[in-house]
């Protein structure tokens, strides 16, 4: 066999089967059980289990937590000092 065949049928396999097993682990969107599962979904599934799981669980997931840094920020003004905000009653 050509070699330049063999290089292309590696890179495509790792592509297509490992890549969804190392983005699972290495993603910084899922910790312990959530990260676990992921990496077994996509290692037992490949792409659908990789994405299926990332839909359902990460993603929601991370946009909460997005919600929750955004609503325990502490609005400035230009000079960076804290405005403070007074409720209404």
């Amino acid at each position: 066999m050509n070699l330049s065949f063999l290089l292309v049928l590696s890179i495509s396999f790792f592509t297509i089967n490992i890549l969804p097993w190392v983005l699972a682990l290495i993603s910084k969107k899922a910790s312990g059980n959530n990260k676990v599962i992921w990496f077994l979904m996509s290692f037992l599934l490949s792409w659908l289990g990789f994405i299926v799981y990332y839909y359902l669980v990460i993603k929601p997931e991370w946009k909460a937590e997005l919600e929750r840094k955004k609503s325990k920020r502490i609005l400035r003004n230009e000079n960076g000092m804290p405005i403070k905000m007074y409720e209404q009653s």
